[in-house]
């Protein structure tokens, strides 16, 4: 009995159930006696007999009825959050213990109550059971429609009138802390325009709403609309964007039923919204075989671009993951992260090393230690107004210390080899662009048949929030109060996410064949200016009153815009519709190899010999120095 008492105790739910069961019992006497106590039935019994069975047997009641609930879980129950399934579970549990109770007494175990009282006690505490659980749900509902107006809530509108719309109506309605004020829907299926969700009426579509906003006053709007294509997710971002409301974008349905929950799903506008592309399609199956269970080595880990990859890398379980970089600070912290993230399931031995591209024989040591089968190299010193300045850098850093890596990587027969380029590579007007262009010579210059390494070059755009990238220096320059500085009104360029980008990358290794150059669809290019303009709306700010965009002129070796391939090179599709291939473009052997050595032969002279050296060995190198 004490043990039986710490259960209750422990579970004030299971005790109102419980006392449902009498109260059941306890009114099914009565309804089956018509509320009299003097009636009798065929056997001279009357309620006032019944009623004192029960009492009698309560013990035996509860304690049988206990043991189904338990067997049930219907003390596991979240007020609030019934559902069908425990719906069906409390009629399973109301019949079943009737029929237990009705075989325990049928046995003449013990005095019988007439048997037209246990079906009508059944039926009750059917009743009971259902209306404890969906009584915080009708309250809630309620809640929706008669939550009182405060001055701190914004008038807000739900764009989405599907699953995810409903989901977020019920927890803004029930989470104070949204500050929220749901005054409608919008949907862009006309259909549901006039229907009612947990009492908030579908207002209109897509085109009442600058309309809706203006005549209701609305000052916030959540997208809520997870499940449309990115492109046309962007679209409907961008109008609600120029309504000049906040505004708020749901992440995707499965994040949004995470444990993180759907308010840290719930995010401010930021640029990535706006300018969001089609999803990316992968083909894990081949993905899993290539990296799974095999040593990885993945150079430049500690930047944007080589934590990303090593990130995803790391889902698809690596026996061995070699993270290299000479940042110490940034390769710690990376580290850190990944043991902060470690499951029990996840069998990967992460490797952390500071390791120079250029010192042949650290890496050397390092192939012959872990004997890695695939090398994603993405090292490199990438700001093009630095390397302007330090062209003998780019050079060391760039051209020989990849020149090592590949070497290397022939010698100990590495299965795949994947270097990471530049849409500044093509027609290159700067260094840095000059001495991604010369690693695509090299790797076009090798012969597939003559190695076991399959080497090829991913080549993509700018990448949204990348280290130095545009979008990390406006954002300082808005929170420092401007002026943003742009270097020319017209300067368009293309941008990826750094996951879609990572994501692609190694998409592009599956179809390599040896000695190709991939090209990632970049999607449209976007005006810088215009980006400007839209970090600072998204700031809060105005556009040259609030904070001031000033035009300072092109930087050494910038050009107006990029290209994605050489006007020679031929591109076809892959499977992937996000990934192209350049047919190689020959480059001789030997050729490439005097190439090398003139470069050596000048890379500790003054700059003007190493550019003019450059300009020789990669035809398509126009240096803009001025």
């Amino acid at each position: 009995m004490n043990k039986l008492w710490q259960v209750l105790k422990s579970n004030k739910s299971m005790i109102v159930d419980l006392v449902s069961v009498f109260l059941a019992y306890f009114f099914s006497i009565l309804v089956r006696f018509d509320f009299s106590l003097s009636e009798v039935d065929p056997q001279q019994f009357n309620a006032e007999h019944y009623l004192t069975l029960l009492v009698q047997q309560a013990w035996i009641i509860i304690l049988v009825y206990l043991v189904i609930f338990k067997l049930l879980k219907l003390d596991k129950t979240i007020q609030g959050l019934a559902s069908v399934y425990e719906a069906t579970r409390v009629i399973i549990a109301a019949i079943l213990g009737a029929v237990v109770y009705f075989l325990l007494t049928y046995t003449g175990w013990m005095p019988r109550l007439r048997f037209g009282i246990y079906p009508i006690q059944a039926l009750l505490l059917i009743m009971f059971l259902e209306g404890t659980r969906f009584y915080a749900r009708v309250s809630q509902s309620m809640n929706i429609r008669t939550k009182p107006t405060n001055d701190d809530e914004l008038n807000t509108l739900i764009l989405g009138a599907g699953a995810a719309g409903s989901l977020l109506l019920k927890e803004v309605s029930t989470n104070h802390s949204y500050k929220s004020r749901i005054l409608g829907f919008i949907d862009d299926d006309p259909s549901k325009t006039g229907k009612v969700i947990g009492g908030i009426k579908v207002m209109g579509t897509m085109d009442k709403l600058n309309e809706l906003v203006k005549k209701l006053e609305v000052q916030q709007i959540y997208v809520a609309m997870p499940s449309v294509s990115l492109q046309v997710q962007k679209a409907i971002i961008q109008e609600c964007y120029n309504t000049g409301c906040k505004v708020k974008v749901l992440s995707s349905t499965q994040d949004m039923m995470s444990s993180s929950g759907i308010k840290n799903n719930l995010h401010d506008l930021n640029i990535e919204d706006l300018l969001g592309r089609n999803a990316i399609s992968l083909d894990n199956s081949a993905l899993h075989e290539f990296i799974n269970d095999q040593v990885i080595l993945i150079t430049g880990a500690a930047g944007s671009i080589g934590s990303e990859l090593a990130r995803q890398v790391y889902a698809y379980q690596p026996k061995i993951l070699l993270l290299i970089d000479i940042n110490e600070n940034g390769l710690y912290d990376l580290h850190q992260d990944f043991l902060m993230r470690k499951t029990s399931d996840q069998k990967t031995k992460l490797v952390p090393l500071i390791v120079n591209m250029r010192e042949r024989s650290e890496l050397e040591h390092l192939f012959e230690k872990y004997k890695p089968s695939m090398v994603i190299h993405a090292a490199a010193h990438k700001h093009v107004p630095l390397m302007e300045d330090m062209p003998s850098e780019a050079v060391k850093n760039n051209i020989f210390g990849s020149l090592n890596l590949i070497e290397i990587a022939k010698e100990y027969h590495v299965k795949r080899f994947v270097t990471i380029s530049t849409d500044k590579a093509v027609n290159p007007t700067n260094v840095m662009g000059a001495t991604k262009r010369f690693i695509e010579q090299i790797i076009q210059s090798i012969d597939p048949s003559t190695c076991d390494t399959k080497f090829m070059a991913v080549r993509f755009g700018n990448v949204l929030g990348s280290n130095g990238s545009i979008i990390p220096l406006f954002k300082r320059q808005i929170e420092a109060g401007g002026p943003l500085t742009l270097t020319h009104k017209d300067i368009i360029r293309y941008f990826m996410t750094i996951p879609e980008a990572v994501s692609l990358v190694l998409q592009a290794a599956v179809y390599a064949k040896g000695g190709e150059i991939f090209v990632l669809d970049m999607g449209k290019p976007v005006k810088i200016l215009d980006l400007a303009k839209n970090l600072i709306r998204l700031a809060g700010y105005e556009p040259y009153v609030d904070i001031d965009i000033k035009e300072v002129g092109l930087r050494q070796g910038e050009k107006l815009f990029e290209e994605l391939h050489l006007s020679k090179e031929e591109v076809e599709s892959t499977p992937n519709q996000l990934i192209f291939i350049t047919h190689p473009i020959a480059f001789d052997p030997k050729t490439v190899q005097k190439d090398i050595d003139t470069l050596r032969t000048v890379v500790d002279q003054d700059d003007q010999s190493i550019i003019e050296a450059l300009m020789k060995t990669v035809p398509t190198y126009k240096p803009n120095r001025n």
